[in-house]
């Protein structure tokens, strides 16, 4: 008994995967095929190396992606976990004169979830020739070649004694002849060259992921896949590429499924040795049986928002704080060095942005890096990294700041790129851990779709007056709007006039100009208080402010009441999100080198400004 080659191992696998031989469904099939005869073995038979798949002479070589390797370990790892899915396992470079792959003609009748055969053309299913081989193999006989999953090899030396079988040329499987010319994972060599990423991105999700346990396609993995291909491409745009910082070099997305496996049974709040005499209850012996699918999808989706505020709470923030230490560790131990040289940001959703206020409120200043070495279990009460940026989605952070009473506010010591640093320890300006809205952060960024009704603003937490003294800020759109693409059209037909300014171009600061305000402005404003907003919003992001609007993209016929049905999950799709999130995470540190169309603008008398 031998291995098959990789690449036979892994059509094999795919068969395996399409067919699914472990289900009863399966049985079911093989049973009707025996009834039906040898057209119904033909129907499941599985081609071993399908047509469509076969490589062509004239395959696009200026391909930008390198082969993946047939290695099933350097396949699932290579290119940030996207090779599986985006790559091919044959040489850019194939020819026509290469030999033939292992099993060319051969099919697959795959018996039960570890038994396969592999069948060559005159032994197959045919109903022309009245081959039946499904038949025989049901009754136990061997057709063909008998491949097993999960094979063993300790178990079978076992069994069969230290002494080896002589094998001969003609009994080895042919290799694929890829893997004769190169041992060497061209994927790897790829990713060594391209050098470890340097930004670690933890997304965590809101509400609703309950229903991910009974329904696979809303997983929140799925959405945070989609997202980081996206962001890939982003970052592979050449325009994004310019005003990136030099060290920069890539993004890794991963989601934190924090509410996969939490229960709220109340089976666990009885003390360990109490006999419980007061009756508890769960929520399935109040639940009613009228209308079972609306009712299931209320508790898996709406109901982990009063369970915030409650007593699970505390489970929740812990389960919340166990994901990302567990995500952050194993990242580290497959990239040495990440903790030392690497940035960690976090992305939160909806509730999860809640959470993420309240555990950052709770997050020492600075962490100390993380040593793998030594064995410390980890910690599920504060992150066990920096959080450099923390950007917030459709997030009602701003209204259970009103409803604990707290305040948005810079972290005392927390020191960054430009900021004063007598600033970072003034009493009137920073605040001290454990305030809730005191955030252990170097920026904070919150996003909302126009018509999301779970979102709030949160720059009005740091000082309602200087959040009325600013224009309403959005996030740059990637899309020109319809008058920008008239003016540009006129710029080309009319000489003479000045090109439209760049707004990720990084501009110079210039000098303020000192002016005393006249006394009826002095009458009107408390520049005092003006000033110590300003340096809190400062601190809080480079930009001197929180919020952004994402520009709606219906039309001038858009109705916000049927866009908010949409909204609050439309972030992980939205385009200029996606860019906002690669220009801020990928630029400089520092307030001078903000780009000019995230900065925060004051109102002026024209706009409205009372």
């Amino acid at each position: 008994m031998l291995p098959v080659s990789t690449a036979v191992a892994n059509q094999l696998e795919a068969g395996y995967q399409e067919m699914k031989p472990w289900t009863e469904t399966w049985k079911e099939e093989l049973a009707c095929a025996l009834e039906v005869g040898a057209a119904g073995e033909e129907k499941v038979s599985y081609q071993l190396w399908p047509e469509h798949n076969r490589p062509l002479n004239g395959i696009n070589s200026c391909d930008s992606e390198p082969i993946i390797s047939s290695d099933l370990f350097c396949a699932a790892r290579c290119f940030r976990g996207d090779a599986a899915a985006n790559g091919s396992i044959y040489s850019l470079n194939m020819e026509k004169q290469l030999p033939n792959r292992p099993f060319a003609r051969y099919q697959v009748i795959y018996k039960d979830r570890k038994t396969a055969f592999l069948l060559k053309p005159n032994l197959a299913p045919s109903s022309y020739h009245g081959r039946c081989p499904v038949a025989k193999i049901l009754r136990g006989l061997t057709v063909g070649l008998p491949v097993v999953r999960g094979f063993d090899r300790r178990s079978w030396n076992r069994l069969q004694g230290p002494k080896k079988a002589a094998v001969t040329a003609e009994e080895v499987p042919a290799v694929n002849a890829q893997e004769e010319i190169s041992s060497e994972c061209p994927a790897c060599s790829a990713e060594k060259d391209r050098g470890q990423i340097t930004d670690l991105v933890l997304v965590a999700h809101g509400i609703g992921q309950k229903i991910a346990e009974r329904v696979e396609s809303y997983h929140f993995t799925h959405a945070i896949n989609s997202f980081r291909r996206a962001v890939n491409i982003e970052l592979g745009n050449p325009t994004i590429q310019n005003v990136l910082r030099a060290d920069q070099n890539g993004f890794m997305i991963l989601p934190l499924n924090w509410r996969v496996g939490l229960s709220f049974d109340s089976d666990d709040a009885t003390p360990t040795g109490t006999k419980d005499t007061t009756g508890s209850f769960d929520l399935k012996d109040i639940e009613p049986s009228t209308i079972p699918a609306v009712r299931s999808m209320i508790s898996d989706v709406m109901f982990d928002i009063p369970f915030y505020m409650s007593h699970h709470k505390i489970k929740m923030i812990t389960a919340l704080v166990r994901e990302a230490n567990r995500v952050y560790r194993l990242w580290c131990r497959n990239n040495p060095g990440f903790s030392d040289k690497g940035r960690v940001h976090l992305i939160a959703h909806s509730l999860g942005s809640v959470m993420a206020v309240d555990i950052l409120s709770r997050q020492p200043t600075s962490v100390p890096r993380l040593n793998l070495c030594t064995p410390i279990a980890p910690d599920d009460q504060h992150f066990e990294f920096n959080t450099t940026n923390l950007f917030l989605a459709g997030s009602p952070a701003g209204f259970f700041l009103l409803l604990e009473k707290g305040a948005l506010m810079p972290r005392c010591g927390r020191t960054k790129a430009g900021a004063d640093d007598g600033d970072v320890v003034a009493k009137n300006v920073v605040g001290e851990a454990g305030t809730f809205g005191c955030l252990a952060v170097d920026n904070v960024y919150n996003v909302l779709a126009k018509e999301d009704p779970i979102a709030y603003l949160l720059t009005g937490a740091i000082d309602p007056s200087y959040s009325s003294s600013l224009k309403v800020a959005y996030v740059p759109s990637v899309t020109p709007s319809l008058i920008s693409t008239v003016r540009d059209a006129i710029r080309q037909v009319v000489p003479g006039l000045n090109p439209e300014p760049d707004p990720l171009a990084i501009e110079p600061q210039r000098p303020t100009t000192a002016r005393m305000p006249s006394q009826l402005e002095l009458e009107i404003h408390d520049f005092t208080r003006e000033e110590i907003a300003e340096k809190k919003a400062y601190l809080l992001n480079d930009n001197g402010q929180i919020d952004w609007f994402l520009r709606s993209s219906g039309g001038p016929l858009e109705i916000q009441y049927l866009n908010m049905l949409s909204a609050h999950t439309s972030y992980w799709t939205n385009q200029d999100f996606i860019r906002m999130v690669c220009l801020e995470i990928g630029r400089k540190p520092g307030r001078s080198h903000t780009f000019p169309a995230m900065r925060a603008v004051k109102k002026t008398k024209r706009d409205g400004k009372k």
